[in-house]
């Protein structure tokens, strides 16, 4: 008798069950001793489990469902109850000779019982009927099959213990499941992709950082040093911009295998880049949720690289947050990612980027991390006092288990500042005659301020460049600009450009001067970064001017508290060099828990810590998780005058078979969206696309830019569309 576990290929249970066994050896030869949860009894456990996770797919109704599917005859059954595989599978077991305690045999009831989430759960009836009425009738075929001995007699106690969930009050024991499950998840899901749970074992990127260090004539600085030595411990790094902190982490990452994650899709790109091309290292990966349109463009076995970027099998992965760090949410299927980072060490760039919700879920992912045996490390310019004390206080940072430094170069200045108690356009002639000689960055805190001032600049009659950019800008023009805004800062051209905090971290330029609105003093001294980043200051003129009146933003953008704190803390700078240990303790100071005291960014914080720690397991969807981190607050629409220019590509996606073209067609719409905050969309939006364009919104308003002198406003929400319909 055969007993097909998919029809893909025809594979047996057999031949499905093997593939996890060459997955879990090659797993257990590569990591083996990282893993500080999986002692020889848990990998036996682990495999006791691969060998029946299937078996249960042997119900007649199964079989049949595969039958027809590859066009083979049915097997006569009067059964017809659907019962998930993965409860029967439970009911083969042999657990009476297995010699298993107590606790080992509940791992193993609840790692196989598990290894898919259903809606439906476990109804002792139903299983009962199955295993006694149709399981009972294949045993000897399907203990021959497998070669495996199967239970002589059904015991339905199982049923019940699979209810009784494994919940973090179960203490070490919790800890563990997650293991049994989440690398039974890893190896199932890979051997279904017929890849290898781990590729690229024996390759390090510790030597390619080297060697590439060396080729340049680089020198390794204190923070690449501390990182290197520290290798074994969680380390938490405070360095300003330029210090070469991607360098430092690779060196810290040495020969394990990584995450490495960051908060903008642009730079995780630009790292992928430097990492293949300049650095040579190939085992690495990237998953975000446009990284396909990325690969696509570069890659010629994209295919691969997705997947195994996709199943974490890559040896480096760059990613963003929440693709691997959503596990505090305790969604579904959550034990897979948090058991890859078992074994794995997990960078965390630019904490202070995070709003405070989303920084309580890393908290919370870094308390979880520590809890199976893996290794962190936070490379921050500034990083707020309060997530250092939350980080104690739970216990995740002993002594000698974490390293802390800052590395602060105070020896070259870059800023000298001028407070300003106006608003930001009362300087309009000011940074136009500036522009006439040098390169002015004006930065305010919303795309809407950004065009106002954009037009007030137009409004005067000057010769001087102006250009704009924000975000809402279609995906094609955006990336257009941002090219054309290093451009113009490589070839030192004169002119102004006006932005929004869009380039606070994502694009490497270099200005002049930077006439800024005010902001909380973490996202203030990242602008800081885009002026006079690679020199020292050589004149006396202060070349950072702040405008403290009429600010933007606030309180949807900024918080209002901080932001007023951030004035008070900077005051006695107005005039003066700040130098990079001024804003590391400033921003020490805006983040303290007495400052913050009764402050919404501190409740926050608090509610969304408290929150994670009181979570009901289970109880949501991993794509649920994603929407909750991801910036639900924007959507992507497309202008009604761009939809009908395009129109065609949509048909043209309908029709396409070959799914690489299909891939192609996707990402030419994609490039023509925007995107904007949902509250804000809303009033001009018409209709919502079909599936499987269904994110994209149409929208009644009018758009401008002209491509060939990258001049132009991007989309004009308050413009209603002439409609020609």
């Amino acid at each position: 008798m055969v007993f097909y576990a998919k029809s893909e290929g025809k594979e047996t249970i057999r031949e499905h069950t093997d593939r996890l066994l060459y997955n879990l050896n090659l797993l257990k030869n590569s990591y083996s001793n990282k893993f500080t949860l999986m002692d020889e009894k848990m990998w036996k456990l682990l495999e006791i489990a691969v060998q029946y996770h299937d078996v249960g797919k042997a119900n007649t109704v199964f079989q049949n469902k595969i039958r027809q599917a590859i066009r083979e005859s049915m097997l006569e059954t009067d059964i017809e109850t659907d019962v998930p595989h993965n409860y029967l599978s439970v009911g083969c077991i042999p657990l009476k000779q297995l010699d298993l305690t107590k606790e080992e045999e509940r791992l193993l009831i609840h790692g196989v019982g598990y290894h898919h989430e259903r809606e439906q759960l476990p109804e002792k009836e139903m299983i009962r009927q199955v295993l006694e009425n149709d399981i009972k009738k294949q045993l000897p075929q399907l203990s021959e099959h497998m070669r495996l001995p199967m239970t002589e007699k059904f015991s339905y106690r199982f049923v019940d213990r699979l209810l009784n969930r494994y919940t973090y009050h179960d203490g070490e024991e919790f800890w563990k499941y997650v293991m049994i499950k989440g690398l039974l998840h890893r190896l199932d899901h890979a051997a279904s992709a017929h890849i290898d749970v781990e590729s690229d074992v024996e390759k390090s990127i510790y030597i390619n950082v080297n060697e590439y260090m060396k080729k340049q004539g680089f020198h390794k600085n204190d923070l690449q040093q501390f990182a290197e030595q520290h290798h074994d411990k969680h380390v938490i790094a405070i360095a300003q911009t330029g210090m070469g902190k991607t360098e430092a982490a690779l060196l810290w990452i040495q020969h394990d295998k990584a995450f490495f994650t960051l908060p903008l899709r642009v730079s995780i790109n630009a790292i992928y880049d430097r990492i293949k091309e300049k650095m040579g290292y190939d085992a690495v990966g990237l998953l975000h949720s446009t990284s396909v349109h990325y690969l696509v463009d570069k890659e010629e076995n994209w295919e691969e690289l997705k997947q195994q970027s996709e199943h974490y099998a890559k040896k480096l992965l760059l990613t963003t947050i929440d693709q691997i760090l959503k596990f505090p949410f305790y969604y579904k299927g959550f034990e897979k990612e948090l058991s890859a980072m078992a074994n794995a060490k997990v960078v965390i760039d630019e904490i202070q980027a995070y709003e405070p919700r989303i920084a309580a879920m890393l908290i919370k992912s870094l308390e979880m991390i520590h809890r199976v045996g893996g290794k962190f490390m936070i490379m921050t310019a500034t990083l707020p006092t309060l997530y250092l004390e939350e980080l104690k206080q739970r216990n995740v940072i002993n002594d000698d288990q974490i390293a802390i430094e800052e590395f602060i170069d105070t020896s070259v200045n870059r800023h000298r500042i001028r407070l300003r108690s106006e608003g930001i356009e009362e300087a309009i002639g000011e940074v136009l005659e500036l522009g006439e000689t040098s390169q002015v960055l004006v930065i305010v805190n919303t795309v809407r301020q950004a065009m106002s001032l954009y037009d007030k600049f137009l409004d005067c009659d000057t010769q001087v460049p102006i250009y704009l950019l924000h975000s809402q800008f279609t995906q094609e023009d955006r990336q257009l600009l941002e090219k054309h805004i290093k451009q113009f800062n490589e070839d030192n051209e004169r002119g102004i450009w006006i932005t929004t905090q869009l380039v606070e971290a994502s694009i490497d330029i270099d200005f002049d001067y930077l006439f800024t609105e005010m902001s909380t003093l973490d996202s203030l001294f990242q602008r800081f970064g885009r002026c006079y980043r690679k020199r020292e200051l050589d004149h006396d003129n202060c070349n950072i001017h702040i405008f403290t009146e009429n600010i933007s933003g606030i309180p949807r953008v900024y918080n209002e508290h901080l932001v007023n704190e951030s004035i008070r803390l900077l005051e006695p700078y107005d005039h003066q060099i700040v130098d990079e240990r001024a804003k590391v303790e400033m921003v020490k100071q805006l983040y303290d828990r007495k400052q913050l005291k009764g402050t919404s960014f501190l409740k926050e914080f608090e509610d969304a810590l408290y929150m994670f720690d009181n979570l009901d397991p289970y109880g949501m969807d991993k794509r649920k998780a994603q929407q909750k981190l991801r910036d639900i607050q924007n959507i992507q629409i497309i202008t009604r005058q761009m939809y009908d220019q395009i129109e065609h590509l949509f048909e043209r996606y309908k029709e396409e078979k070959e799914w690489k073209k299909r891939l192609k067609l996707r990402m030419e719409i994609e490039k023509k969206t925007v995107s904007v905050q949902r509250y804000i969309a809303e009033k001009y939006v018409s209709e919502r696309l079909p599936k499987p364009f269904d994110h994209i919104y149409i929208a009644e308003v009018e758009y401008d830019f002209n491509r060939e002198r990258l001049k132009g406003k991007g989309i004009l929400l308050d413009k209603p569309s002439s409609n020609q319909h």
